[in-house]
């Protein structure tokens, strides 16, 4: 889908301004109201942005084997990064070729959950991400949100068969495996160096060159990674789990024609306004907060 561009939009300054005022807007609305929200993270993710044909889902679900090792600290098959330098949280592994396990959050959180289902092949999502990253990062460092991304393949067969979508899928989740903490700096660079559709996209080469730049950890490995080609069965059972699951079934609910990148929940609710507006987003993100401070039932007191 394309996205025209918008007059009058703030800049980055501006956008990151707004970001830290609400963000201490909301830190100081939890506080007053001392009723501390439980975050509902779902496998069931809304509405996408670009409509995918159902005969393309029902392909992509039977195209790979449902096996293989899961990589480490994307237990939900997406990495969460919070706090002060975007670092990930981490988690195991799990069994090969098991299901995601749904990110449960901390009893008590004060913090908005917004969880991202992207493709490193779509124009939405980077589109979506020029927005919206400088403000996503200043609330994840305020600590008033976490970000938890999941990339999946679904374009995978738009690439001149060398499905790139799919490979990078699978190069991030080696990122995610053995340094974490790069996890948004490569994500970034994904963004930053996005081939066009219809074209065959960086080879593993240059996916190992691209993540270099990032200075990761352990790139020896990451490169051993990519080469063996470790996580393309997961990448491939986290996409069929996405578009056949969580993204189908929320997409049936909010009356969507379709399953697509990007799609964006904050605290389990489908953001369906324009990605291209961080100012829309960011009220979006205000107003899920707000709501899920007042239905919050307070703490009895002790007696």
């Amino acid at each position: 889908m394309s996205t025209g561009a918008h007059g009058n939009r703030p800049t980055r300054n501006q956008q990151r301004e707004a970001a830290r005022a609400k963000a201490k807007e909301l830190r100081e609305q939890q506080v007053k109201n001392d009723k501390r929200r439980r975050l509902f993270l779902q496998g069931g993710i809304g509405l996408g942005i670009i409509a995918i044909a159902t005969i393309f889902i029902v392909t992509l679900a039977t195209s790979g084997p449902k096996e293989g090792p899961r990589p480490a600290n994307m237990a939900s098959d997406g990495i969460v990064l919070s706090g002060s330098g975007m670092g990930a949280i981490l988690s195991d592994a799990g069994a090969p070729g098991s299901d995601p396990i749904a990110t449960t959050p901390t009893p008590g959180s004060s913090t908005v959950n917004i969880v991202v289902y992207q493709d490193y092949l779509c124009p939405a999502c980077k589109a979506f991400d020029q927005a919206n990253a400088d403000q996503l990062q200043t609330l994840v460092e305020a600590g008033a949100a976490t970000l938890e991304l999941h990339p999946i393949g679904m374009l995978a067969s738009r690439s001149a068969g060398t499905q790139y979508s799919m490979r990078a899928t699978a190069a991030a989740a080696c990122v995610a495996e053995y340094s974490p903490n790069t996890f948004w700096a490569v994500n970034q660079a994904f963004y930053l160096n996005q081939p066009q559709e219809g074209t065959p996209g960086w080879n593993d080469d240059e996916i190992k060159a691209l993540i270099a730049q990032q200075k990761p950890q352990n790139q020896t490995k990451i490169d051993k990674c990519i080469a063996d080609q470790t996580f393309i069965p997961w990448a491939k059972q986290a996409t069929d789990y996405a578009l056949n699951g969580p993204m189908a079934d929320a997409a049936k609910q909010s009356g969507a024609n379709g399953v697509g990148t990007p799609t964006i929940l904050v605290n389990g609710k489908v953001y369906t306004g324009s990605i291209v507006d961080p100012k829309e987003f960011l009220a979006f993100i205000t107003q899920v907060a707000g709501d899920s401070a007042s239905t919050t039932p307070a703490t009895p007191a002790a007696g």
